[in-house]
């Protein structure tokens, strides 16, 4: 071991404490393994006694997933977005969504079960003790309608429908967007949180409200609610402690 001198001594100069303090700190601190580059003899570390990283990049249907183990940070991502073919349809939704006329609960549902295109749009590892980090990101529409009726004509209906995203692990809420008015919208949200060692579940969850106009506005015609997803990925960095 090769210890530096931090306070240089001369004989029959004056003893100070900082010639007992900081000699004997940088010593004890070259013990408990605070060393420097003088330290460490030439190839003492190699390349080839390091634990390769694990990539792992996958697809299932249009579900694509990608994996990374590391030394300090594993990553996780999954990803469902609009595909197209030879160019074409390039700005057509994914899956367009019939809030008037299919089935969908008032509280949170999740994206996997909107249809079966999404069905594997799950994040799910097995976490090491540390934190968790990423964002969700979904781009959507949920717009107004404008109805067309004898009486009255050209009514724009659904200026107050709106629509919350969040992000859940192992079921519980830990980031949203709050509420968005009807709109075509690209949202990024980020979240953190700490982990212990213990299976993860990412889930990205939606809500949203629709209401007939037949009562409010006293036409007969039926609005159009449709929710447009174009797309939608979740990323965790999982830093270990």
């Amino acid at each position: 071991m090769k210890v530096f001198t931090q306070v240089g001594q001369e004989n029959y100069d004056q003893v100070k404490p900082e010639n007992i303090n900081d000699n004997t700190k940088a010593v004890i601190g070259e013990y408990n393994g605070k060393i420097d580059g003088q330290n460490f003899p030439v190839g003492t570390i190699d390349k080839l006694k390091m634990a390769p990283s694990v990539k792992t990049d996958t697809a299932s249907s249009d579900v694509k997933r990608f994996k990374f183990i590391g030394q300090t940070q594993d990553y996780y991502f999954v990803r469902r977005w609009n595909t197209f073919e030879a160019g074409l349809n390039i700005h057509l939704p994914a899956y367009t969504f019939d809030l008037q006329n299919s089935d969908w609960s008032s509280g949170w549902n999740n994206l996997a079960d909107i249809h079966s295109d999404f069905n594997k749009f799950v994040l799910e590892f097995d976490a090491q003790s540390g934190t968790l980090h990423g964002c969700f990101d979904i781009n959507y529409r949920h717009g107004l309608d404008v109805i067309t009726d004898d009486t009255p004509a050209n009514v724009a209906f659904g200026n107050d429908w709106w629509t919350r995203w969040g992000i859940f692990c192992n079921d519980v809420l830990v980031a949203e967007t709050g509420r968005v008015y009807p709109r075509l919208q690209n949202l990024t949200v980020p979240f953190k949180l700490f982990v212990g060692a213990q299976p993860v579940r990412l889930e990205l969850r939606w809500q949203t409200i629709t209401t007939s106009p037949r009562e409010e506005l006293g036409v007969t015609t039926e609005p159009t609610s449709r929710m447009e997803i174009y797309g939608a990925s979740i990323w965790a960095c999982n830093t270990k402690r």
